[in-house]
């Protein structure tokens, strides 16, 4: 992995422990909280519920291999596009397993 590759996924990570902060899990990337679940294909550590893979690349992740490969139930996806040499942010996405999607449906709206 190149080193902008790194630093974007890195920036990634801590630009979703801010905003997950902001809404107020305490959550901290777990690079820095905890080596068991960064080994483990974990990036966010904390109370938040989901097991969080952030991913910032030009082309879709591979879904299954992260699904299936690692503890992480759910990928945050930073899509990225090359302008010139730059990088730029284009869009931005939570990837889940279906039955955690409509479980997560049913919880929110279910009477």
């Amino acid at each position: 992995m190149s080193n902008r590759n790194r630093t974007a996924g890195n920036d990634f990570e801590r630009a979703i422990v801010k905003r997950l902060k902001e809404r107020g899990w305490t959550v901290l990337t777990s690079r820095y909280a905890s080596r068991l679940l960064d080994d483990s294909g974990v990036d966010i550590a904390g109370d938040y519920p989901c097991k969080v893979q952030c991913k910032a690349t030009l082309n879709t992740p591979s879904i299954d291999d992260i699904l299936t490969t690692t503890d992480a139930d759910t990928i945050f996806w930073r899509k990225t596009v090359k302008k010139g040499t730059q990088f730029y942010g284009d869009g931005e996405y939570a990837i889940v397993d279906l039955e955690f999607f409509l479980d997560i449906i049913d919880l929110a709206y279910k009477k």
